[in-house]
């Protein structure tokens, strides 16, 4: 019985590493992604980003992924916030939802990776 248990937990651990991750940079991480799909076409999606860094972030430079229900990649395309006079930075400590409505057909799944980030005292932080 101990055995299995272990063959078990080994097996769900090393699918759960082979899974596809959103990948946070300079301490501002992807905390959630909801999507909306409809008739075959994933049609929007909102990624809710936070701020770990002890300075406010007026720009985020990532790259989405699409995926459909076998993980095989649809296709990516690169997107950014920039904050305005209308649309706050990101202040250290807060979060903020992103929506975005790329209309993919077959894809179901959404991968965030942040390439670049931009603060308000003009310093940069990438891969």
């Amino acid at each position: 019985m101990k055995t299995k248990f272990i063959l078990l937990f080994t097996f769900i651990t090393s699918i759960s590493t082979l899974a596809q991750k959103n990948e946070s940079l300079c301490k501002v991480n992807v905390e959630d992604i909801s999507k909306i799909t409809s008739f075959g076409y994933l049609i929007g999606y909102s990624v809710q980003f936070k701020n770990y860094s002890s300075k406010s972030v007026d720009g985020i430079y990532w790259t989405a992924y699409y995926y459909n229900n076998d993980n095989t990649l649809i296709k990516s395309e690169e997107t950014a916030f920039n904050s305005t006079n209308l649309i706050d930075p990101i202040v250290s400590g807060t979060t903020k939802t992103i929506a975005r409505s790329p209309r993919v057909k077959g894809a179901s799944k959404v991968i965030i990776r942040i390439n670049k980030l931009h603060f308000v005292d003009n310093s940069t932080c990438s891969k």
